[in-house]
């Protein structure tokens, strides 16, 4: 095995799970916006309100996910809430292979409709930094861990000679606020701008 996708939040991690993954130089992908998701939608989660989240959001989707039937259904739900009360030992379970020393890439397990592809991507950076990981080894998570986890190293994930020239310009730092990372001024693909949606 290469890589743990998905977080591990039924106990704490021990030290042979610690030990074991060093040894085999195995990535955990902990997916935490994928736990957030089961149980989200039980309210109006505040990010309905990100302008950065509505200009592309559809508004179907938003809607389906508002209905008090929906909601009261999660509300209720055992499986959701159970995946709420374990996104606290996911969280301590992140921060603590990263202070072992585990690569971690970061991922959301998005795709589904109210797993918001590219948003989510955003948030699970600041589910990171919740878990305890300060902005940078977030990013780090997002990019060249996540490129090395994949075995894509050699071509893309950090900014260096020789690499695809795949990269967001951002006017606000991300080390600075997470958050950041939604300051997106350009984006450039092999080193070509893409042109901004009208």
């Amino acid at each position: 095995m290469d890589l743990i996708a998905h977080s591990i939040r039924d106990a704490p991690v021990d030290t042979e799970l610690t030990a074991l993954m060093k040894a085999r130089n195995v990535c955990l992908s902990p997916t935490l916006m994928r736990e957030v998701s089961t149980f989200v939608y039980e309210t109006r989660p505040a990010f309905f309100d990100d302008p950065f989240f509505r200009k592309e959001a559809d508004p179907k989707i938003v809607a389906t996910l508002e209905e008090p039937a929906r909601q009261a259904s999660m509300a209720s739900s055992k499986s959701a809430q159970t995946y709420k009360t374990s996104l606290e030992v996911a969280r301590r379970n992140v921060k603590a292979l990263y202070d072992a020393g585990i690569r971690l890439a970061s991922g959301t397990d998005s795709g589904p409709p109210a797993r918001f592809q590219g948003y989510f991507e955003h948030l699970e950076l600041e589910e990171l930094v919740k878990s305890g990981l300060t902005p940078s080894a977030a990013l780090v998570a997002a990019t060249g861990n996540a490129a090395s986890c994949m075995g894509l190293a050699d071509r893309v994930g950090t900014i260096q000679q020789g690499r695809s020239a795949d990269l967001i310009v951002l006017s606000k730092s991300p080390l600075e606020d997470v958050k950041n990372s939604r300051t997106i001024e350009s984006v450039w693909i092999s080193g070509n701008r893409v042109p901004a949606a009208r």
